[in-house]
């Protein structure tokens, strides 16, 4: 699910997910074959982010990045540090181990709408300034979260 429409050109670079017409899955992270696609946007990991941010990508869309069950959110750090490589707009998406979209970040950046689960967190309820009603994720990490469970 792309987070803004029209969706455009996205490189997946993760394995696990199935590419649609517009978007195409390189489950080895950036490569050769990755970089002839020429992606309007990318969807990766964090961690592989943080690698192609030191390579002068260019895209024109958006860097989407997903982050996993039991992992933590999206850092301010690391959405900074996307804007200034990237130069295009950060957008988080949730997914569980079997690359299911749990929750995704909307234009308004107010936290990240559910999708499907989720019931474990602690959700927001009221309108989103984007207008769409659905509970949502706090932004930030979700460590803070999962700690609060645990205790």
């Amino acid at each position: 699910m792309h987070p803004v429409n029209p969706s455009s050109r996205t490189a997946i670079l993760a394995p696990g997910f199935q590419g649609t017409r517009t978007a195409r899955v390189f489950p080895n992270g950036w490569d050769e074959s990755a970089a002839r696609f020429q992606p309007q946007s990318i969807a990766a990991p964090v961690e592989e982010l943080r690698r192609l941010a030191q390579q002068s990508i260019q895209l024109e869309h958006s860097v989407i990045a997903l982050t996993y069950e039991e992992e933590s959110g999206l850092s301010v750090a690391d959405r900074e540090l996307f804007w200034r490589a990237f130069g295009v707009p950060v957008f988080e998406q949730y997914v569980d181990r079997k690359c299911r979209l749990l929750a995704t970040e909307c234009e308004a950046h107010a936290g990240l709408h559910v999708v499907s689960g989720c019931d474990e967190f602690r959700l927001e309820r009221e309108t989103c300034a984007c207008g769409d009603r659905s509970p949502r994720l706090s932004r930030g990490p979700r460590v803070e979260e999962l700690v609060e469970l645990l205790a």
